[in-house]
This record gives C-alpha cells, structure tokens and sequence, in this order.
C-alpha cells in the first residue's frame, strides 16, 4: 500500500513538473532574473573585422556550452536558430530562449541529433537566419568539438564563427559537465567574435580537431584579457 501511494506521489509531481504551465512559469522566472543581472554588468565586446563585413543571416557559430549565458543574454535579438535538447530542462531552456527572441529547434547529439541538425537546416533557410551550436554539447566531454557545427556549415554554405564570452568574476557550477560560468553583478565580461573560418570549398577543409583547437585559443585568448584563469588551469592540467 506504501509502495503504491508513494507511486501516486510520483507520477502526480511529475505530471506537475512535466506540464507547460509549470516549465513556462520556470522559465519565465529564470529569465527575469537572467536580465537582472545582466543589467549590472560591465560588457564590453570584440569583434574581428573580417566578422564584420559578413552577413549575419549567413553564420555558423560555434561556442563552448559552460558559455552560454553571456551568449544568450547578449545575442537574442540577432536572428540565431539555436538546438536544444527534448530532457525536461531542455524545455525551459527552449522556453527561455524564445523569451530572449531566438529561434530553439529541440534535438541533440545525444538524442535525435541528426534530426535537429537538419531540422536547423530547415529553420535557418525558411526563417533567414544565422546557426549557433555548442561544440561539446549536449552532455560533453568539455571542450571536446563534435562534428554537427561542420556538417551544418557545409551544407549550408557558410562560414563558421568562433564565438566565446568570459567574465572577470563568476561563480562556476562545479558540478555541472561543462563548469557552467555565471557572471557575478557588477562584474567586467567580454563577448568575442574570432576570424570567420570558411569549410565550404574543397580547398578549406578543416579537421575537426583543428577547428576544436582554434576555438580553445579564442577562449584562452578572452579569458587572459579578462584575467579568468579557472579554464586555463585546466587546459593546463589536461
């Protein structure tokens, strides 16, 4: 009899957690509170100039997942069709990104990776818009690239952007795969653009392991400037 209630205790929070009112409500909290503290924060951005002489509906980013939060806060409004995951917090993550304006489209590497893939195909055609993918998501090994940002960039035509963000002081989740990096109020934070990287002719083809290289100097470069060592003591461990 215990057994069976503790079931029903179950299955009813979950129906609850699970259901849409519940994850917008999450969501839309999160999201306030993501813009509070984005306002206190000191940005500054860095932009190659060869990124900007590029169209923005034709973009391939690539960023590093325990980045994501400069990224989201910063780009909203770009026109940027982003994959996330179908989990439950893939759903208040899609929610959350709606809020922002961007463009989710659910699937993942781990799960129905080559559906979102060419769902974002499809998404990024019909709406005119630019891709940003995590190298190492869904669920890692950290900084590990894997091959979905080269095969969307390739059949699409466009180049790929290295795209990091990092903040002078931050709280870092140190139990999450990624070491996911909030930003502490008030804090310096830099959002950079590197040089655009073209994968389209045969003539510029690029291994993905020289691709995950470029991206890693790109997020040591920025971290050096905003003197945040904690993923560059780690490299150095590795």
């Amino acid at each position: 009899m215990l057994r069976e209630w503790r079931m029903k205790l179950k299955n009813f929070r979950r129906r609850i957690t699970y259901s849409e009112t519940f994850t917008a409500i999450v969501a839309g909290m999160a999201t306030a509170l993501f813009y509070l503290l984005t306002k206190t924060l000191r940005m500054e951005y860095d932009f190659d100039p060869e990124f900007t002489k590029l169209d923005r509906q034709k973009i391939c980013y690539g960023f590093w997942h325990g980045r994501l939060f400069l990224l989201v806060t910063s780009f909203g409004d770009w026109n940027v069709c982003i994959p996330t995951n179908e989990a439950w917090a893939g759903d208040i993550l899609t929610k959350s990104l709606r809020h922002y304006g961007f463009v989710p489209v659910r699937g993942s590497s781990r799960s129905g990776g080559v559906r979102a893939l060419l769902n974002m195909k499809k998404k990024m055609t019909e709406e005119k818009c630019s891709g940003a993918i995590a190298m190492d998501g869904p669920s890692g090994p950290i900084y590990k690239a894997k091959p979905g940002i080269l095969f969307l960039a390739e059949k699409m035509g466009y180049p790929i952007v290295p795209l990091t963000a990092s903040a002078e002081k931050k709280w870092v989740l140190k139990s999450t795969w990624d070491q996911f990096e909030i930003p502490k109020p008030f804090s310096r934070c830099c959002v950079a653009m590197g040089k655009p990287i073209y994968v389209t002719h045969p003539a510029q083809k690029i291994e993905l392991e020289e691709l995950e290289q470029i991206m890693l100097d790109w997020l040591v470069t920025i971290d050096k400037r905003m003197g945040n060592t904690t993923t560059i003591n780690m490299l150095q461990k590795s």
